[in-house]
């Protein structure tokens, strides 16, 4: 059975192609701005003219621009627009728009059930860069029908958001959505219930933009799941062009110690293959295989140094290579290097990337500190610090491609949050983002 997918309120898809993203908020026009007139190009004959004529993404701005409708059209057609454009060749850092996260949470029903129990709907907090695309921090419950409320999010890349959903009738199942909150497309995931349930669980996506794009359809997404049963470490994936959850494939080797499997944090997806960082090595699982195959392919890559799991992330160089991100203290200063493997078959010789000192980050020899997560395509660092024992804390955003750092809360208890996800939009959302009409 193919996943659930919600379009709720089609009726008003006149005025806006997105009624129920954080695009609509951007695009609130009359429907009569996107009359094409008498005799003019259909919107997807002018896409495709507009995607020949454009060398990237800022060429389709300026064609954007144009006029209403040329806009319109670039909205309209952006997924197919981005499919012909070459890839980025640096970090598109305008991506962020800020992260998810949830903060009550029953500690206790954690440790009890494995998995954290939510009491509330997750929240976002935006960059400053991103106020005149969102216009609210609301996650949209109230146009789809309460279905995130007491949602857990669990993954993000590429503008896509897993969702744990959490309502009383679910219980006793594990059941996931993906969720665009720019276009408001959401699709429901078959549960997984009775034996087929994990416990605890690490979760990866992989969409469309990781792939070969003349083979893939639209709006193509994969998740993965890693989770331990008695005597395994167990993987699954479920597919969106198939509609299911494939059979469920065993990890080789020893099953993952239950705290190590807690710790993994957040995936990064290279070469069609999901990383998460561990104590000694990354764990590479492959995601780009045969869709109804048990998931066999998984490999480890060493790394040379050894920190904390506050301490360091995985993330993705502008050329599209595996790298590793870590955090060393001197007085006020964060330094933050990135490892490049020379070769993921080699796994053992990592590459001095770069060097990055950020005086003015607020870190002291007091100072509690996480590095949270890591935006693939936009190269920007997401971590929370804490001073002494009191409730003063932050998040602040480290941009690689500038150094700059920005401080996207304060004043409450964030380093304590939990289910914390970044958020950047895909390109297509970007093109959207940026389309007048």
């Amino acid at each position: 059975m193919p996943p659930i997918r919600r379009h709720l309120d089609r009726a008003r898809s006149a005025a806006t192609p997105y009624p129920n993203g954080w695009l609509s908020r951007r695009h609130r026009r009359s429907s009569t701005r996107r009359a094409d007139g008498d005799g003019a190009l259909p919107a997807n004959v002018l896409s495709e003219i507009i995607a020949r004529a454009s060398s990237g993404a800022a060429d389709v701005a300026r064609f954007s621009s144009t006029c209403r409708r040329w806009g319109f059209a670039v909205a309209t057609h952006a997924a197919a627009i981005c499919r012909s454009l070459p890839p980025p060749t640096r970090y598109q850092t305008h991506l962020t728009l800020g992260f998810f996260h949830q903060e009550n949470e029953d500690v206790r029903a954690f440790h009890r059930r494995r998995r954290p129990c939510d009491s509330a709907q997750p929240s976002f907090v935006p960059t400053a860069s991103a106020s005149h695309i969102l216009g609210t921090q609301s996650l949209g419950s109230h146009l789809l029908g309460g279905l995130f409320e007491h949602a857990r999010p669990v993954a993000s890349r590429n503008g896509r958001l897993v969702l744990e959903l959490r309502r009383e009738e679910r219980a006793q199942g594990l059941t996931l959505s993906v969720y665009n909150p720019m276009t408001g497309e959401v699709s429901v995931l078959p549960s997984l219930a009775g034996e087929d349930c994990p416990g605890y669980y690490a979760c990866a996506i992989l969409t469309g933009d990781d792939l070969d794009a003349a083979s893939t359809p639209p709006g193509f997404f994969r998740v993965l799941l890693v989770y331990n049963r008695r005597s395994f470490t167990a993987l699954r994936i479920f597919s969106s062009d198939v509609g299911s959850w494939g059979p469920e494939g065993r990890m080789p080797g020893a099953k993952m110690d239950a705290g190590k499997l807690r710790r993994l944090g957040p995936a990064v997806v290279v070469g069609g293959v999901a990383y998460w960082p561990m104590h000694r090595a990354a764990l590479g699982v492959r995601l780009d295989g045969a869709p109804m195959e048990a998931i066999t392919d998984v490999c480890f890559v060493p790394y040379i140094e050894h920190y904390f799991p506050d301490y360091r992330l995985l993330g993705v160089t502008p050329d599209g290579s595996l790298s590793f991100v870590y955090a060393l203290f001197t007085g006020l200063t964060i330094t933050v290097e990135s490892l490049k493997p020379q070769s993921l078959n080699t796994a053992t010789e990592w590459e001095l990337r770069e060097l990055i000192d950020v005086p003015e980050a607020p870190v002291s020899g007091g100072t509690a500190f996480k590095l949270r997560w890591f935006n693939e395509k936009s190269g920007t660092v997401l971590f929370t610090t804490r001073e002494g024992g009191d409730a003063t804390s932050g998040a602040f955003m480290l941009n690689l491609a500038t150094n700059s750092l920005e401080k996207l809360a304060g004043g409450v208890e964030c380093h304590g949050w939990r289910n914390f996800c970044g958020y950047e939009m895909d390109s297509a959302a970007l093109l959207a983002s940026i389309a007048h009409f």
